[in-house]
């Protein structure tokens, strides 16, 4: 079960940049072959880490403002925020225990 929220344009500064805790993000679009892999082990890693952080996703080519913001170049990027602050970002597919060890890493 994911426990994965949907943000926007519009909504992203609550759901992001104003939470004070932990929260994962992850860029993501329909077409793109990496992030239809990436989604199961994301979704996998936000039910086990629930109490951890908070995770967030987007699609980045209809949400073009806040991967703009973000600099986000390619799909799918993930990035660590903490405190509304960028900790870390990755691009590209993980395996769970290496997305699990960055999680682990930069919280």
């Amino acid at each position: 079960m994911s426990t994965f929220i949907e943000t926007d344009d519009i909504k992203y500064e609550e759901d992001i940049k104003k939470n004070m805790g932990l929260v994962f993000v992850l860029f993501k679009s329909e077409w793109c072959a990496s992030c239809k892999r990436l989604w199961p082990v994301a979704e996998k890693v936000s039910d086990d880490y629930k109490a951890k952080a908070k995770f967030v996703w987007t699609d980045a080519t209809k949400n073009i403002r806040i991967a703009a913001e973000y600099g986000v170049l390619a799909i799918p990027t993930y990035i660590l925020f903490k405190g509304g602050v960028e900790k870390a970002r990755g691009v590209g597919y993980l395996p769970e225990n290496d997305l699990k060890a960055f999680v682990d890493k930069n919280a």
